[in-house]
């Protein structure tokens, strides 16, 4: 039997063992999912999450982008520099604090981002498909108690 398809009677003992492996699972079909929705686009995944993290936080420094997105600096570096070769993002030096370096999405950055925006609801709207409105937020309140549960201190 495969490990994602359990009897609905099984014991809660037994679902929870198999817990990590269906959010694990769930989160491969839901990334495969967005891969096919945006492939049109030639946006990468890895720059699509950012970019429209980004959209929202115009101003804001490279390393609160990587904070925002659960990146290391380094790896926010790597994301901030894939986004400015594909002209999407531009860096300004603060008139406040010459040493602060904000983030701004160019037009064609924007244009993507709003893209993005569209496409994600499209992927949420199927996220909830076939679920009551009281069962979607349920779903919201215990993926959001789960995260906090196991987000760092």
């Amino acid at each position: 039997m495969s490990r994602t398809r359990r009897s609905s009677k099984s014991a809660p003992g037994e679902l929870t063992a198999d817990l990590d492996f269906l959010i694990r699972d769930t989160r491969l079909c839901l990334y495969k999912y967005i891969e096919s929705r945006i492939a049109r686009s030639g946006m990468p995944l890895r720059l699509w999450f950012p970019l429209r993290a980004l959209y929202g936080n115009e101003g804001i420094t490279q390393r609160e982008l990587g904070r925002m997105m659960g990146y290391g600096d380094a790896h926010a570096g790597v994301i901030v520099k894939a986004m400015m070769r594909r002209r999407l993002v531009r860096r300004i030096s603060s008139v406040q604090d010459r040493r602060r370096i904000n983030l701004y999405l160019t037009p064609a950055g924007r244009k993507m981002a709003r893209l993005a925006l569209r496409y994600m609801r499209e992927v949420n709207a199927r996220i909830i498909a076939g679920l009551t409105s009281s069962e979607a937020r349920n779903l919201y309140t215990l993926l959001s108690r789960v995260r906090k549960n196991i987000a760092p201190p």
